[in-house]
């Protein structure tokens, strides 16, 4: 399904998906922040979408996607874009899931997804949150352990997609992967 074809015909839908998911969707593809030429990425791609924290979702050549945060984190998130929306309506939360010491077991890993989903569904409107997935498509409901160990997968495929930070003083600092320890 073309989820980005949806949000742009639809602003209202767009509107809230944002406010659920912290996803604005650019009007079209941009070139990526790359801190005023200080950036360089292990991959060619464009930003489709930010986060109001000032990370961004680029959409790489061969179709996948990745993302790369103020903070300094890169990595890719999923392997296509039904991957990434599935992601982020079934988890809510993405930044939440990247602790790697709980990707063992499928029972340890939905445990740990369903954990995370629910303290993000303290605080969702959930009416809101029914409509998105209703007109996505995308059942907001569905098993996490699979979403999951394909977020994970796509983290840890080579090539790998990072950034490289060059520094005032001719230094490079390449990027944090969106896996933690």
């Amino acid at each position: 399904m073309d989820y980005l074809k949806i949000l742009h015909e639809n602003p209202d839908l767009a509107d809230e998906f944002d406010s659920l998911f912290d996803f604005f969707l650019l009007d079209e593809l941009f070139p990526r922040n790359d801190a005023e030429g200080r950036c360089t990425f292990s991959l060619p791609g464009m930003a489709f979408a930010r986060d109001g924290s000032g990370g961004e979702y680029h959409l790489l050549e061969d179709g996948s996607i990745g993302y790369y945060s103020s903070e300094g984190e890169a990595g890719r998130l999923a392997e296509s874009m039904d991957d990434l929306f599935s992601l982020l309506v079934s988890c809510i939360c993405w930044h939440d899931c990247c602790d790697t010491k709980q990707y063992v077991d499928s029972k340890t890993l939905e445990e740990y997804g369903q954990r995370q989903r629910n303290c993000n569904l303290e605080d969702m409107d959930m009416d809101s949150l029914q409509r998105v997935s209703d007109a996505l498509g995308i059942p907001a409901g569905e098993p996490l352990a699979p979403v999951l160990e394909r977020f994970r997968k796509a983290t840890q495929r080579e090539p790998l997609y990072q950034c490289i930070f060059h520094e005032d003083d001719g230094s490079l600092t390449e990027s944090y992967g969106l896996m933690f320890e």
